[in-house]
């Protein structure tokens, strides 16, 4: 029984993990690259319709520069 059990929450843990990096990379990293992408090449990258690759590309740059926030805000505070 505890084997069924295990089982069930390591399967719910593993579905929460999945669900909370698709909520992360795709829709927030995707949209601070998205606003970092626009400013830097002056509206050329990326396009309206990105496809798979350049989806990935812009998420990346947004992650980046989100931990390149966190960091910043980390060496600020310990002045």
């Amino acid at each position: 029984m505890e084997d069924i059990v295990l089982t069930l929450f390591r399967f719910v843990g593993a579905f929460f993990r999945m669900l909370f990096q698709f909520f992360i990379m795709d829709i927030i990293c995707f949209g601070v690259g998205w606003v970092v992408s626009k400013v830097f090449t002056l509206g050329r990258f990326p396009s309206f319709t990105p496809d798979e690759k350049e989806r990935d590309r812009v998420s990346n740059i947004g992650a980046i520069i989100l931990l390149l926030f966190l960091l910043a805000i980390g060496v600020f505070n310990s002045l």
